[in-house]
């Protein structure tokens, strides 16, 4: 089996190879930081197997494709399980990652806050400790959907419901098989790969973003390779902090908000002098521009704040 790699050179290994095979085979620093392998484009799991002539690059934990990887395990297998230990009752939903970080949300009848925060994240240090490792398991929709139906897990039962596949669905386990998530993958090979990680917030968001549908808690958080780059992104959060126009526009006597009127800005003279010189500004080079200036409504009838979701929050 020929697999060429992305220098355009190429090896030939055994048929049944698996990515880790092929990072063994080109030397052991690779095999011992290779956590997912990416075959002829798509990202797999590092002990997949190559079934036939592909093109293959191996995905280490430092690069950026490794840190994107381990933020998913850790979301789908960590701050899934973590939340299901401290909240037994509740109801997994989906896990993705975002920019620099993650998210997970979950359905519970107890109340999740910005307080419960550091307890999940010591849970999640116990189960990142104890280094297990992460196993996939190809099942047929009905197998799947009897594994989340025993679970109680009526969100995994939506998702599998409504996917158009009859087979192959990726279950992945630890090593004590007492918890699996449904996850397109692909997963670090084991725990011990994880760095360094914070829970951020917590949040409301509506169950595919539809208002008609259960509001879900929405747990944050953000994780690198190392305690550095972490520390530096959660710097570069506090600057960014520090200059959010909500406490600018309070420390310069410029405008502030009320609970009474909710996005709305209650402008203070200099600030509504200085919005003053910004739309006349704006209206001169519009004109300029050829553009003509129209208005619209500010106020709406709830119904399109209901469609939005924006109506509950």
């Amino acid at each position: 089996m020929k697999i060429t790699l992305p220098d355009n050179s190429s090896r030939e290994l055994p048929e049944g190879s698996s990515g880790y095979d092929l990072a063994k085979d080109i030397g052991p620093g690779l095999a011992k930081s290779a956590i997912a392998v990416t075959i002829d484009g798509v990202q797999k799991d590092l002990y997949d197997v190559i079934d036939s002539d592909a093109s293959v690059s191996i995905i280490t934990i430092d690069s950026d494709e490794g840190v994107e990887i381990m933020r998913h395990t850790l979301t789908a297998q960590v701050l899934a399980r973590a939340i299901k230990n401290l909240y037994p009752e509740s109801k997994l939903a989906i896990g993705p990652t975002v920019k620099d970080g993650f998210y997970y949300d979950v359905e519970s009848d107890q109340s999740i806050s910005s307080d419960d925060l550091s307890k999940i994240e010591e849970e999640m240090k116990k189960i990142i400790k104890t280094k297990s490792a992460i196993t996939k398991k190809l099942v047929s929709k009905k197998e799947a959907l009897k594994i989340f139906k025993s679970n109680k897990e009526p969100y995994k039962e939506i998702i599998i419901n409504e996917s158009d596949q009859d087979d192959d669905f990726q279950l992945y386990y630890q090593d004590d098989e007492e918890f699996v998530d449904l996850c397109r993958g692909p997963h670090l090979p084991n725990l011990g790969f994880i760095g360094s990680f914070k829970l951020t917030k917590v949040s409301g968001a509506y169950w595919k973003g539809d208002s008609k549908n259960s509001m879900l808690t929405r747990i944050y958080g953000t994780a690198f390779s190392n305690d550095k780059d972490l520390q530096n992104h959660l710097e570069n959060i506090e600057e960014a902090l520090k200059r959010d126009h909500r406490k600018l526009g309070k420390e310069m006597d410029l405008f502030h908000f009320r609970e009474e009127s909710p996005g709305s800005v209650f402008w203070h003279e200099k600030g509504w002098n200085l919005f003053q010189k910004l739309v006349s500004y704006m209206r001169m080079k519009q004109d300029r521009a050829g553009y003509k200036e129209i208005n619209t409504p500010e106020i709406l009838d709830r119904s399109l704040w209901e469609k939005s979701g924006h109506w509950e929050k």
